[in-house]
């Protein structure tokens, strides 16, 4: 094997390479991980500010609101991101799924994932 000016061989560069890829790897994973954790954290943190903002929408005006947009534009939902309609929306991108005559958002497992 042939070194070069520092003492050191292509093979060892080429190991070094290798675990720095290799860690670089793991790190990616683990951080989109803990972002997939957070947008789920999130998800059931916005689903029960809403839930109470509708049973307070319910015992202040004595019936459902019509849809979420309501709640947000009477301010009884805040710090919750809304699409440009005004309704809020899940951290996936997606609207709530709400059930008026229940006056509960409904949970679709799909939210939960990164899909279309």
């Amino acid at each position: 094997m042939k070194l070069n000016k520092n003492s050191e061989t292509s093979f060892e560069n080429i190991i070094i390479l290798i675990f720095i890829f290799v860690l670089s790897v793991i790190f990616i994973h683990r951080y989109l991980t803990v972002i997939k954790y957070a947008e789920i954290s999130t998800y059931k943190k916005d689903i029960n500010k809403i839930d109470i903002a509708i049973v307070i929408y319910k015992v202040k005006y004595g019936k459902f609101p019509n849809n979420l947009s309501v709640l947000v534009k009477k301010g009884f939902v805040k710090n919750i991101k809304v699409n440009k309609k005004g309704y809020p929306i899940t951290p996936f991108g997606k609207r709530f799924v709400y059930k008026r005559k229940i006056g509960a958002i409904i949970s679709n497992n799909n939210n939960l994932t990164r899909g279309k």
